[in-house]
């Protein structure tokens, strides 16, 4: 019995080791991450982690290590080549990173004179196994064969366009299914070079237009040459590294932009190319990279470093792309539309992070990284949720709505935090035609702009089922309206000669009068009392409620978002604080400049004008949740008509509330608005001036007391 004992407790306790020791092994010196529509930063599960890690020893190289090796490429095979530039050499690997060959000179055209590398920091291997090498400080791009042999040379190229002093000092490039051949030259910032596949000039590519400031060019008018010379020029951007994909588009990454235009450009959404960190270019040098993500792909969003600086990109399958930010080591991996999948990586010495990562490479769905100051190469291996969102991905591409479905359903949950995976998911809902359920997932996924359009198409699939209810409805609106208007009508007609206190329910009827004819209903207001404090109070009110009924009950249109956070505060600033502004100083200037009304005549014209407000903007806020996006234009143009209506009435009610001339009215009204502005600085001011002598007070007597 004590020996069965026993072996239980040592069976537990080797299966206790063993699970510690996975444990150990799944976990990673990083954290993956990615960020929602708002920018907020939030970690997911691992979508790759370092599986081998190996240096020159453990590639079967030898015992001196690599020296800055600086380029990274796997080619059809699974071979791995790599540029160790500091050794002058390339290396070959094979599928399981064992050395194969190595190549640190080769023999010229004449059979006899061997030839060798200077610092070789960019590689290229086509479809044919020809292994193109950028030859820096040789000036020159070397072709070899895969057995070490020389194909050809191609020197600097020759045309008239480059501009005095330009020194060719290749530094990456690519060769497109054509054979023709992209170079990125040091120090060059007029656009990719292209060269035949002889190696002759072909002109440039994709060179960003430098857009000058107005201050640039007023002082370019005011300065003389000597001082021009002297300025610091604006150029375009140079670029750092080029991939190219299987149509023939180059992907070129710039870890030279500004970094307070590369900020602003990521933190504003910008969509263009400019001040972007990546770009893909047609045959016509133009980018037609897509940033539909909620941020354009340039690396970190919430940082308190600098700006994340690409130096290389590399494609995996489908559209998706990983670019390499040099600032943090960091990996950042988007699909085809810009979004961002994730992100991992980080500065250090453990397995999994870099002390200077220089190279990033896919091997199948392996994810292989160089780091230059280490001498170390990376492979990482995909896991179950990497696998989960390349299969979504994938389908997606494929047109398998069912299969893509089920595969963000699965990423969603191992991460249900992932707007992407519900964007997906809309997707494939989108394609069949499941436009409730395509909203929903938009919804989720922050993407408005595509939850509009399956809107419009779950609003076109709910009316063809009422076509013929929607016309009756609309009959017995109008009718309502009608017999509405023409009650308004009758009793503000047979309460023109009524004596005596009129009822509250008469005095509010009595602003559709006052919007409708302005001149007589304000003068009437004034001078037969048709109007009173508690209808206006009522009035004011009444557009509090309907500012407050707009946030809480407008369609997305209005207010994408479910979270919206009702604040008094803001509801008087925006209506009570001005309207009160308004009245107090117009009546305090026209009492000093002849005008016949008080503050109360002045404060009830004033309310009354704003009817068109209440009676705009409630319709609008309800049919707010029955437009889409392309009718946005309709609901902003009734919503500034209301406000438009309401200036224009006040205008009116205080021309003939103080018995002014128009061109004196205006004149009275411009000095109003100016004296708001000035009364509401010393407002503020007065207010910073009392608690800073509260906070003095307040220190004195902390401190008193703290002595005593």
């Amino acid at each position: 019995m004590v020996r069965k004992k026993g072996i239980l407790f040592f069976a537990a306790l080797l299966l206790l080791c063993s699970t510690m020791v996975d444990s150990a092994s799944a976990m990673v010196p990083y954290k993956t991450y990615f960020y929602d529509y708002e920018g907020d930063y939030f970690v997911s599960p691992d979508a790759y982690v370092p599986y081998r890690v190996l240096n020159a020893k453990d590639m079967g190289v030898g015992n001196e290590g690599l020296n800055q090796p600086m380029d990274l490429f796997v080619d059809e095979n699974n071979l791995v080549y790599v540029a160790d530039s500091g050794r002058n050499r390339i290396l070959l690997l094979d599928e399981q990173y064992q050395l194969k060959r190595e190549i640190n000179e080769f023999v010229l055209e004449d059979g006899v004179t061997k030839d060798s590398f200077n610092n070789p920091i960019g590689l290229f291997v086509s479809k044919e196994g020809l292994i193109y090498v950028a030859d820096s400080k040789n000036a020159r791009i070397v072709v070899l064969r895969q057995n070490g042999t020389l194909e050809r040379i191609l020197e600097a190229p020759d045309s008239e366009v480059f501009p005095a002093g330009f020194i060719y000092e290749p530094s990456a490039l690519s060769v497109d299914p054509a054979g023709r051949i992209y170079v990125i030259s040091k120090s060059t910032n007029m656009g990719v070079i292209a060269l035949n596949a002889d190696g002759g000039f072909e002109g440039f590519e994709g060179a960003e237009k430098v857009v000058p400031k107005v201050t640039d060019l007023f002082w370019k008018l005011v300065t003389t040459k000597e001082q021009k010379s002297r300025t610091a020029k604006s150029v375009p951007t140079e670029y750092n590294n080029i991939t190219i994909d299987e149509l023939g588009f180059s992907y070129v990454t710039s870890s030279a932009l500004e970094a307070r235009n590369q900020w602003s450009a990521m933190k504003n959404r910008d969509k263009s190319s400019r001040h972007a960190p990546i770009k893909r270019l047609n045959n016509l040098g133009i980018d037609v990279l897509k940033r539909n993500g909620a941020f354009p792909p340039a690396g970190d969003i919430q940082t308190n470093k600098d700006v994340s600086r690409f130096i290389d990109v590399s494609l995996a399958q489908d559209g998706v792309y990983s670019t390499l930010d040099s600032t943090q080591n960091k990996i950042f991996t988007y699909d085809d539309e810009g979004n961002l999948l994730y992100a991992f990586g980080g500065y250090g010495s453990q397995n999994g992070v870099f002390q200077s990562a220089s190279a990033l490479a896919y091997q199948g769905s392996n994810l292989l990284v160089l780091d230059k100051d280490a001498g170390k190469l990376t492979v990482f291996k995909r896991t179950e949720y990497g696998d989960d969102i390349a299969a979504a991905i994938h389908a997606r591409k494929t047109r398998k709505y069912d299969d893509a479905i089920a595969a963000w359903q699965r990423v969603l949950e191992k991460n249900p935090s992932l707007e992407l995976a519900y964007s997906g998911v809309a997707q494939s809902n989108m394609r069949k035609a499941e436009y409730r359920e395509a909203m929903k997932n938009y919804k989720l996924a922050n993407d408005w702009e595509h939850y509009f359009k399956a809107f419009a198409e779950y609003r076109k699939e709910k009316i063809s089922k009422l076509i013929l209810l929607i016309p009756i409805l609309a009959v017995i609106l109008f009718w309502l309206l009608y017999r509405f208007f023409k009650y308004v009508k009758k009793r503000n007609s047979s309460g023109w000669r009524k004596e005596g206190k009129r009822t509250l329910w008469e005095e509010l009827l009595y602003a559709f009068h006052v919007i409708l004819h302005p001149f007589d209903g304000f003068w009437d207001l004034k001078h037969e009392k048709r109007g009173s404090m508690r209808g206006a109070l009522i009035i004011v009110g009444l557009v509090m409620a309907a500012d407050i009924f707009k946030k809480l009950a407008g369609g997305y249109i209005l207010y994408p978002t479910d979270w919206r956070v009702i604040e008094l505060q803001d509801t008087v600033l925006s209506v009570l604080i001005p309207f009160g502004l308004w009245c107090c100083v117009n009546w305090g200037l026209t009492t000093l400049m002849d005008g016949e009304g008080s503050l109360k005549d002045i404060f009830i014209a004033s309310a009354y004008s704003l009817t068109p407000i209440v009676m705009i903007s409630i319709p609008v806020t309800i049919i707010s949740n029955f437009a889409s996006l392309q009718e946005q234009p309709f609901v902003a143009f009734f919503t500034t008509l209301s406000l438009a209506w309401s200036l224009g009435l006040i205008f009116i009610g205080v021309l003939v509330t103080n018995d002014y001339t128009p061109f004196k009215n205006l004149y009275v009204s411009v000095i109003s608005l100016i004296g708001m502005g000035f009364v509401a600085f010393l407002t503020v001011l007065f207010i910073n001036i009392l608690q800073n002598m509260n906070a003095f007070f307040t220190t004195i007597f902390n401190e008193i007391t703290f002595r005593l």
